[in-house]
């Protein structure tokens, strides 16, 4: 007998099985989700309309006047309103000059030095080109974020848990964290709206194969990776490590006993996907293309920086001083910043689903739902950065640096300093190197442990419903024999209990989602006054009107945050939306080397070496803030200014002056 034919015959046999048992496993995962995924009701649209009027109330409560303030300290959001509107006017009037922006002159592809939104761009440019009002498009475009946030990770959880209810808790723990709310400077670091969808559109994908999936996840991978680049770089990988995760084993499984036919079988779906991944891809490589050229000219992050921004273990406990239940403004006698990466805490009711979640999914073997937990793992590992370290050296979440132009001293080995995977990625992964905060990874850790404690939630009503489904048959056929064996107040009593029980089930239920606000929400948010239309200072309605678009300097210009500070550079941007001067200053993500140059030598303003600078780089105009000095340091520089014959006074508007260089 031909011991070969019978091996493969076995072989052949056990392949059978192993593809019957694996239909029959695929096809009652399914049912299970079909079932789960009812069709959306009254209760959906009512979860989402409370959404819409938690957004509405916190942008009335924290910034009623909406088109003269905005949330947070003024220098990050100064300068994303100066980059929206920059999108908005060059997408509208000169597209091809996107990339070589107003501020930082006289460098190139100056918009890759920060983020460029333009995903956010989208929401902001209808509201800004109606009202010409940029803090009130700014604004309806931050809250727009928070409310597509939770929007969008409601789709998520209603599509994995089936209940309205626990989507709803999801999208409260992703919309309205405590990091989130934290991070109210940055709305690139807020607007993580399009990851959900693009979790839930891959995974569908995977699964399903159709056009309209492989459509929407390029879809919102793009948006997501437009509205912030940081986000864009995160999901990338976390795409990855959960496509590797959910389907190499069943990709492994199949290819070991089918072999050639599964194959082609791949062959065959993979049209679909090769086609619409080649045009993102293509996509992808023009909106990339400038910020890996300036990679390349050395914009990038140092290992001791990335260190500095990484999460520690101790943030973990640490919400934002504006926090109403957590926040404090001390640490150990030091005050605290508004702003700072450090602030991680999470809430102790998202913890507590969360866990909960975690412990349901592996003993319930929901293999739909256990990548997302191994996703979240490895998300956590990189947010510690290079290095696991218990704390800043400080203990609190800040660390001090005497200036951002000076060098990055390296963190002194703060236990248990463990090497972590963030080594790796620097130096093997395509943009790592360009990214300076690992802890705005948990951004993205948001989303499992929303996802996590929605299906704790979808357990428990399960299991409440059950019983109580079970209970009342119970009750039914027990009813029959307690009217006949024992008096009828003993029945009564025994159905009141189940009634009272599931009463307080719902009560319980129903507190999770006031838990998760009342540890979320702001005592107050940190507000920027921003003058708008006539309002802004006279000089630059001045500049609106003269020299067309001729290069300028604003005098004092950040050096080395001596008397004035880089972050107030971030006004000359906001100011920047009102004429179209290209200027030299400019608050960004990257200080380039040629500003830094260039600024070293103003500051002797208006010395021989600086106006030889200034006519080096073909600038019209110098804008003299003389108000940012001493009055003995003003009146020198005025003197000099006015006695230098390569130098013409033009206009004068108070302490601001305007001045031609010759």
């Amino acid at each position: 007998m031909n011991t070969e034919s019978t091996d493969s015959l076995a072989d052949a046999s056990t392949a059978i099985i192993i593809d019957k048992k694996n239909d029959q496993k695929a096809n009652l995962e399914e049912r299970e989700i079909s079932k789960l995924n009812q069709r959306w009701n009254w209760r959906d649209a009512l979860f989402l309309l409370a959404l819409v009027g938690l957004v509405v109330a916190m942008a009335l409560h924290y910034t009623p006047n909406l088109t003269g303030e905005v949330a947070g300290e003024w220098w990050d959001p100064l300068l994303n309103m100066w980059t929206l509107s920059w999108d908005t006017t060059t997408l509208l009037h000169a597209p091809t000059h996107l990339w070589q922006a107003q501020i930082l002159y006289p460098n190139n592809l100056s918009l890759s030095f920060s983020e460029n939104l333009l995903g956010e761009t989208i929401l902001f440019a209808p509201f800004y080109l109606i009202s010409h009002n940029p803090v009130l498009a700014y604004n309806i475009t931050f809250y727009l974020t928070f409310l597509l946030c939770g929007i969008n990770m409601y789709i998520m959880a209603r599509h994995y848990t089936g209940k309205s209810f626990a989507a709803f808790v999801a999208a409260l723990i992703y919309a309205f964290a405590p990091y989130r709310l934290g991070q109210i400077d940055h709305i690139h670091v807020i607007a993580g709206e399009w990851m959900p969808l693009a979790f839930l559109s891959l995974d569908l994908s995977l699964q399903q194969g159709r056009w309209r999936y492989w459509i929407l996840f390029a879809l919102f991978y793009l948006l997501q990776l437009l509205s912030s680049i940081y986000y864009g770089i995160f999901l990338s990988y976390a795409l990855l490590a959960f496509v590797l995760i959910r389907y190499a084993k069943p990709f492994v499984t199949q290819l070991r006993f089918r072999k050639g036919a599964y194959l082609k079988d791949i062959v065959i779906r993979g049209v679909r996907p090769i086609i619409v991944l080649t045009i993102m891809c293509v996509f992808l490589g023009f909106l990339m293309a400038p910020y890996l050229t300036s990679l390349s000219q050395g914009f990038s992050r140092s290992l001791d920086q990335t260190a500095k921004y990484a999460a520690t273990i101790n943030d973990f406990g640490f919400a934002v001083p504006f926090n109403w239940l957590y926040g404090t403004n001390y640490f150990n006698g030091m005050a605290l910043p508004i702003d700072s990466e450090h602030y991680l805490f999470l809430g102790l009711a998202t913890m507590t689903l969360a866990i909960a979640g975690v412990i349901l999914v592996f003993r319930q073997k929901q293999s739909s739902l256990r990548p997302y937990v191994w996703t979240g793992v490895l998300i956590l590992l990189f947010a510690f950065g290079p290095m696991l370290h218990y704390s800043t050296p400080s203990g609190s979440p800040y660390s001090y640096a005497p200036s951002r132009f000076l060098s990055e001293a390296p963190l002194p080995a703060i236990p248990p300093n463990i090497p972590m995977p963030w080594i790796v990625a620097y130096f093997v992964l395509p943009g790592f190197a360009g990214l300076r905060v690992p802890a705005r990874l948990i951004g993205l850790l948001l989303i499992m442990l929303a996802l996590l404690s929605a299906y704790a939630i979808a357990w428990f009503q399960n299991r409440v419903g059950t019983r109580f489904i079970a209970s009342n048959a119970i009750t039914r056929k027990e009813k029959i024999q307690v009217t006949e064996q024992t008096p009828r107040r003993v029945g009564t009593r025994f159905i009141a209990s189940h009634i009272f029980r599931r009463i307080a089930i719902q009560c319980l239920l129903i507190l999770i989602p006031c838990a998760i606000l009342l540890e979320a929400i702001p005592a107050y948010l940190p507000v920027t006054q921003v003058p708008t239309g006539n309002a802004i200072p006279a000089v630059y309605q001045w500049l609106t009107t003269h020299g067309d678009q001729q290069p300028i300097v604003e005098i004092p210009i950040a050096s080395v945050d001596r008397n004035f500070v880089s972050m107030n550079e971030a006004w000359y941007d906001y100011y920047a939306i009102y004429h179209s001067h290209p200027i030299a200053n400019g608050w960004s993500g990257y200080r380039p080397l040629l500003t830094f140059d260039m600024s070293m030598v103003l500051l002797n303003f208006p010395s021989r070496s600086s106006l030889s600078i200034l006519k080096q780089y073909h600038f019209q105009y110098v804008v003299l803030h003389l108000q940012f000095y001493s009055p003995t340091i003003a009146k020198s520089i005025l003197a000099q200014a006015e006695s230098n014959p390569e130098l013409r006074r033009v206009a004068v508007f108070g302490s601001d002056s305007v001045w031609q260089v010759i």
